[in-house]
C-alpha cells in the first residue's frame, strides 16, 4: 500500500468502537506512519473541502434565513430581526459559537422570544439577552420531532459539518440551504407569523415546551445518551443510562419500537461506525443498577 493508502487504513481502524478509548500507536507502528502523517492527511483533506463551514453558515443566512424573515414580516438588524405585534416585539437572534473551524464545524443557534413594549430596556437588539431562559424558544422546537433527528442537530445547536471519525465532512451548500430553509418557511415562521399579542406568544411557549413530555421526544433522547455513551467510559455510564431509561419512563417495547432512530442519532454522532444498539437494549432490560 501506499502512505496515503496506509494513512486512510488508519483513520478506518481509529474510529472503530474497540480502538476509539486506546491509545493508538500500535495501528501507527503496524501500518507503518507517523502522527504528522496522519496530520498531514487530514490538513490536505481540509484543504479540499469546497468551502469552510462559517462560510456555508454565511450563504445560508444571507441568501435563505434573511429573505425568508423579510417575508414574514420581520426587519433586520445585524444578527437580530424582530417584529412588532399588537402590544410586542418578536424577536430572532442569531447565536454563533465563538470557536468554529473544519474540525468543530459551524455552530448556531436562533433564540426566539418577546417582550412587551413597555417592558422593553435598554436597545431592542438587546432584549433577546433579558428573556433567555424565560418564556424562550428555540428554531429546534418547532421542528418535527422538535428536530432532534435533524442531520444539523448538535445538543440544541445546528451544526454544519466538521470532523466525523476524525476526518472533515464537506455537506453540499445546496443541501444545507434547502433543508434548513424548509425549517424556516414551513414549520418555523408559520408559527410565529400567527402571534399577535405578547399572551399569544406565552401560549405558544407553553405548546412548543410541552412536547418535551411525548413519549416520542423522550425516547429519541434515550437513544442520544445511548449512543453517547458509546464513546464514554468508565464504571457510571451504564448505570447513568439506566437511570435515564427510567427517569423517560421507557420500558423494552418503547426501546426497541424505533430502532431505525437510533441509526439517526448515529449517523450525528462524531463516530458513526459506534453501534449502540446492543446497549440500548441492555438498559433497556435492566431493572436494578
Amino acid at each position: 500500500m501506499t502512505l496515503e493508502e496506509r494513512v486512510k487504513r488508519y483513520f478506518e481502524l481509529a474510529s472503530l468502537p474497540q480502538n476509539l478509548p486506546y491509545d493508538k500507536s500500535h495501528l501507527l507502528r503496524e501500518l507503518n506512519i507517523t502522527e504528522d502523517d496522519t496530520f498531514n492527511y487530514q490538513k490536505k483533506l481540509e484543504d479540499e473541502v469546497s468551502m469552510k463551514p462559517t462560510e456555508k453558515r454565511d450563504i445560508l443566512i444571507k441568501q435563505v434565513i434573511k429573505p425568508l424573515l423579510k417575508k414574514y414580516g420581520f426587519s433586520t438588524g445585524g444578527l437580530d430581526w424582530r417584529r412588532e405585534t399588537d402590544d410586542a416585539y418578536i424577536f430572532i437572534h442569531l447565536q454563533n459559537l465563538h470557536y468554529s473551524d473544519i474540525s468543530t464545524g459551524a455552530r448556531f443557534c436562533f433564540h426566539i422570544s418577546a417582550s412587551k413594549k413597555d417592558e422593553i430596556r435598554e436597545k431592542l437588539s438587546n432584549q433577546w439577552m433579558y428573556n433567555q431562559f424565560t418564556n424562550e424558544l428555540k428554531s429546534f422546537n418547532f421542528l418535527p420531532y422538535c428536530g432532534l433527528l435533524s442531520p444539523y442537530y448538535s445538543a440544541d445547536w445546528y451544526q454544519i459539518d466538521g470532523y466525523k471519525n476524525y476526518l472533515p465532512t464537506d455537506t453540499p451548500i445546496e443541501d444545507i440551504c434547502s433543508q434548513i430553509g424548509e425549517y424556516f418557511d414551513k414549520y418555523i415562521l408559520p408559527e410565529l407569523s400567527a402571534v399577535q399579542s405578547y399572551e399569544d406568544f406565552l401560549n405558544l411557549c407553553t405548546q412548543m415546551l410541552k412536547r418535551y413530555e411525548e413519549k416520542e421526544i423522550r425516547l429519541i433522547k434515550f437513544y442520544q445518551a445511548a449512543q453517547a455513551s458509546t464513546t464514554s467510559y468508565g464504571e457510571s455510564v451504564f448505570p447513568n443510562l439506566v437511570n435515564c431509561r427510567k427517569e423517560f419512563g421507557l420500558n423494552i417495547d418503547d426501546i426497541t419500537s424505533h430502532l431505525e432512530w437510533l441509526d439517526i442519532c448515529r449517523e450525528q454522532h462524531y463516530f458513526t461506525k459506534c453501534d449502540a444498539k446492543e446497549l440500548a437494549i441492555k438498559a433497556a432490560k435492566e431493572e436494578f443498577v
